[in-house]
């Protein structure tokens, strides 16, 4: 008999992923973006697109990741809608946090790279 500990069944994941904001409210220093966001979907107001921009680290993914989670999010009882405070247990939410939602792309080539991505 050992003594050694048992082995991790949780997944080793990158800190900046752990601790990646879930919400709007936990976005730092995007105080202006979270308030017409907010106000957006509350009203019900929402653009077709949103382009966000900025040098790398800001915060883009993780903000697209919020938004589309709000946008999708239909409650834990599964009658929700589009809200500013998504519920993180409905399957969108989930999906969605789990890079696997089949509506939410992680990644867009270039347009200059696209063709020679898709074998074209």
């Amino acid at each position: 008999m050992t003594d050694q500990p048992a082995a991790s069944t949780t997944p080793y994941r990158v800190l900046a992923r752990k601790y990646r904001p879930a919400v709007f409210a936990d976005l730092i220093g995007q105080e202006a973006l979270v308030r017409t966001l907010t106000n957006a979907i509350e009203t019900g107001r929402t653009a077709q697109a949103y382009i966000l921009t900025g040098v790398r680290g800001v915060g883009k993914t993780t903000t697209a990741r919020i938004i589309a989670r709000a946008l999708n999010c239909v409650g834990p009882d599964g009658g929700g809608a589009p809200t500013p405070q998504p519920c993180g247990q409905c399957p969108n939410c989930v999906a969605i946090a789990q890079d696997r939602h089949v509506d939410v792309i992680r990644w867009m080539p270039p347009a200059g790279r696209a063709s020679t991505i898709s074998g074209s």
